[in-house]
């Protein structure tokens, strides 16, 4: 159940159930998103900045990647800018800081 995709106009699939990890502690989320990748079969990760743990759940993600051999390819990273940060000015800056706290070279769903 955890891998069912949606097709997109494009022709991207997109997994239809994510493990979200809004009031997840940041000293468990890194334990969940690696069992939910690892473990349960999700490959749909919805993190945000103001969650204040995506650090830990790109910590998990890269876990999952080096270490139950999930290709980045296979996952759906979702994560959120702040309304504060809608701004054309503010958002390359937003980005760059969801990008380094995931530690991700890219996201696939920019909310």
């Amino acid at each position: 159940v955890a891998d069912l995709r949606k097709t997109l106009n494009d022709g991207t699939e997109m997994p239809m159930f994510g493990l979200g990890t809004w009031k997840s502690k940041a000293s468990e989320v890194f334990q969940a998103v690696r069992h939910a990748l690892c473990e349960a079969g999700y490959r749909h990760i919805d993190a945000a900045q103001i969650y204040m743990n995506q650090e830990q759940v790109g910590d998990g993600i890269r876990e999952a990647i080096d270490q139950c051999g999930i290709r980045r390819q296979d996952l759906w990273v979702t994560s959120k800018v702040w309304p504060t940060d809608f701004h054309p000015a503010h958002l390359p800056r937003a980005v760059d800081r969801i990008l380094k706290e995931l530690g991700l070279d890219h996201v696939d769903q920019l909310l």
